[in-house]
């Protein structure tokens, strides 16, 4: 039986009297179902950010050029676009559950197999697999987490992933830096830990109701609804649609927008973030600063404050406010170091911790807006799509920015960076659709 919703508004009872699952109060479901996937975004986290110390550490015995570097770097993000493409499609058309849980089992041996590199290929091979593991991470763990969640504080809690992803990024620059060894495979391979740990708690998870009756799976649907929500809680009205969805779905004259969007703005935050974050020692040590390791875990800890802040602004602001805004400060405070390179050390700091504090800060709404403006049967293929989409930028910056820094220099080549979130700016004053207290369907 269907249950009436009026669109960011309050649920109406169905026929038998029962509410959406999403009106449900905070059940263990919830919280099972929150430190799964967030589980998972720290370790994706963790895999991205351990890269950079340990190819400081490996790139004397290895003979890293810029190039190299950046190819390896950029590896895992490459992955990323493959497998948020390919496996945000097989979520949708054969479950969450089977796709999400088993994923971690790659994290565990592929992190394992990395103590076994002997030549910058097989790293690059192994890193564009585990990029391929975290677009699974990205594309279904966010549609898991949506579809599990309560319609209020929905973005807080998609926010959340965010933070366990910055979490995680931090997590492994500080063990990066406090490592005192010359064993850079073994550093690589501590991912092992959160995979273990994250893969513990994935197991206990079940499909979600929303795709089971999407897939016109009604009884299957309704028996989970009853065992961890309630017998007097039913599902959102979802259209049933059992044949398998297909990417083209994104691109009809209703939604190419929309999906071209969702990418575009993901595009536009991830591209000098990952660069930037990447290769941060070098620049820091570029501006002349002195002590560029205490810089970095200064500015770290303000990466932190940001992502938690940021939740907050989800929850506050609208989500159009929210993306509009953060790509302004973002906009002006790359200007501001391009053009002001003799600047006195204290400003370049203060820019770098603007950005620091703003970029985890809008790197929240990645994991909310995508979830929410695609429907329950294309959700995580459209996830899927726009993750992938976003590694195109991050991917290439990562693997430039050694060269364009060697050879541009750190304010020509920050200007040009400037010119994703002024992209960002212009896509989202045209496009970006407000999604905030809209019932999933």
């Amino acid at each position: 039986m269907a249950i009436s919703i009026l669109p960011g508004g309050p649920a109406m009872r169905d026929a038998s009297g029962r509410l959406p699952i999403d009106e449900a109060p905070l059940k263990t479901i919830h919280v099972v179902a929150a430190a799964a996937v967030l589980g998972g975004a720290v370790l994706d986290g963790y895999v991205l950010g351990i890269v950079g110390p340990a190819l400081s550490i490996a790139r004397q015995e290895m003979q890293l050029s810029a190039i190299s570097q950046g190819l390896i770097a950029s590896s895992a993000l490459i992955g990323v676009f493959i497998g948020g493409l390919f496996f945000g499609n097989l979520a949708d058309r054969f479950g969450r559950r089977p796709v999400f849980g088993w994923n971690l089992a790659a994290f565990i041996v592929l992190s394992l197999l990395q103590l076994f590199v002997q030549d910058v290929w097989q790293l690059v091979a192994i890193r564009l697999a585990l990029g391929l593991a975290i677009g699974v991470e990205y594309a279904v763990g966010s549609s898991v987490l949506a579809e599990f969640s309560r319609r209020k504080g929905r973005g807080v809690l998609l926010g959340c992933f965010s933070i366990g992803w910055q979490v995680g990024f931090t997590v492994a620059f500080i063990v990066g830096s406090f490592y005192d060894g010359d064993n850079w495979r073994m550093l690589l391979a501590s991912s092992v830990i959160p995979a273990l740990i994250t893969f513990a708690l994935r197991i206990t998870l079940p499909e979600t109701p929303m795709w089971l009756k999407g897939q016109g799976r009604d009884a299957e649907a309704q028996a989970i609804v009853d065992r961890h929500f309630g017998a007097e809680y039913a599902i959102p009205d979802v259209d049933p649609n059992p044949r398998h969805a297909s990417p083209r779905e994104l691109f009809t004259a209703e939604t190419w927008r929309q999906t071209l969007y969702s990418g575009l703005f993901w595009f536009c935050q991830v591209g000098p973030f990952f660069g930037i974050f990447t290769f941060m020692m070098p620049v820091l040590e570029s501006l002349g600063l002195q002590d560029a390791t205490a810089v970095d875990m200064s500015l770290n800890a303000i990466q932190i404050a940001g992502a938690v802040v940021g939740v907050f602004m989800l929850h506050w602001m609208s989500r159009r406010g929210f993306v509009i805004w953060t790509f302004v400060i973002v906009l002006l405070t790359f200007l501001a170091l391009g053009l002001f390179p003799q600047a006195p050390t204290w400003f370049i700091v203060a820019l770098f911790a603007i950005y620091m504090f703003v970029a985890p800060a809008a790197n929240n709404i990645q994991f909310v807006y995508p979830p929410e403006i695609f429907d329950t049967h294309v959700r995580a293929t459209g996830v899927g799509f726009s993750a992938a989409f976003s590694r195109i930028s991050a991917a290439g910056v990562t693997y430039l920015l050694p060269y364009l820094l060697q050879r541009f220099g750190f304010s020509a080549t920050v200007i040009m960076m400037a010119a994703f979130p002024l992209l960002g700016l212009v896509l989202s004053i045209l496009w970006a659709p407000e999604t905030k207290g809209k019932h999933l369907r």
